[in-house]
């Protein structure tokens, strides 16, 4: 963290959230991670405010026994703050893990760069009991700072490209349905029993959608590679909302492009 007051520690605001969609298995899910995550949300809170008090007490005091209480309630209050952070990046896997639509190896990328920031913050969790003192617990929660940084362009990463392989799944699709629907007017010209010069305007129209629907999406991955390429003390959160809009604007093309395939496929269908 940055430079501290009073016991030499505050805490950081995780203010990254994703939309939920949840499941109703047994088994270790997106909804179960999730849960967790707000599960050890509420007790960091708890952790915290024992802290602050503990903090406000020693201020004023300045006993042994205060110190003590401080500097127990500032291990608890720091475990509590890796276990948020650990939870959390575990249901950002799980959300990885249950979208279909990401790159098998994009996926397997972040994959092993997310279980190795859990590590991290297990490993971190574990060492903060052997501070001595309060200034060494100063010092592990300025680690854990910084190496939350690096947590949040990952974090933004992540949240990125899974609307962005949502998004460019489905331009896919609708590209192969116009392709097999152009060769199927193809063959209704080539009878020359029927006009679909009105089709074949429709289908100018839809390549021209799916066109810039494309170039929303490159724009999009564009900033992706952005937040990968962050320096140390960005975030990448302004990247990631830019590449939300980029997509929205793009999903935009593709609702356009499907009304018009309605309209051809209606026109195939009469002749």
């Amino acid at each position: 963290m940055r430079k501290l007051s009073a016991l030499g520690l505050s805490t950081f605001v995780l203010f990254f959230s994703f939309h939920m969609v949840f499941a109703e298995e047994e088994e270790f899910t997106y909804e179960k991670a999730y849960q967790d995550y707000v599960y050890m949300t509420d007790l960091y809170q708890d952790a915290h405010g024992e802290y602050l008090l503990a903090k406000a007490q020693y201020s004023q005091a300045q006993t042994l026994t205060s110190q003590s209480k401080a500097q127990l309630a500032t291990v608890n209050m720091l475990a509590a703050r890796d276990d948020v952070v650990i939870t959390y990046l575990r249901a950002l896997r799980m959300r990885l893990l249950e979208e279909d639509a990401v790159d098998i190896q994009a996926k397997n990328s972040l994959f092993a760069r997310i279980d190795a920031d859990i590590a991290w913050f297990e490993n971190h969790k574990d060492t903060i009991p052997s501070a001595g003192t309060l200034n060494d617990l100063e010092s592990d929660s300025e680690e854990a700072y910084d190496r939350f940084m690096f947590t949040q362009r990952l974090t933004y990463e992540t949240l990125s490209l899974i609307p962005y392989y949502k998004l460019k799944s489905t331009r896919e699709d609708m590209t192969a349905v116009l392709n097999e629907t152009k060769g199927k007017i193809q063959e209704i010209r080539q009878k020359g029993d029927h006009d679909v010069a009105f089709a074949e305007r429709w289908v100018l129209e839809t390549e021209n959608k799916l066109i810039r629907a494309l170039d929303k999406e490159v724009e999009a991955q564009n900033l992706v590679f952005q937040i990968q390429s962050q320096s140390s003390r960005e975030t990448g959160k302004s990247q990631y909302e830019n590449v939300l809009t980029h997509l929205l604007e793009a999903n935009q093309y593709l609702r356009e492009a499907n009304s018009y395939m309605i309209e051809i496929i209606k026109q195939i269908k009469t002749k």
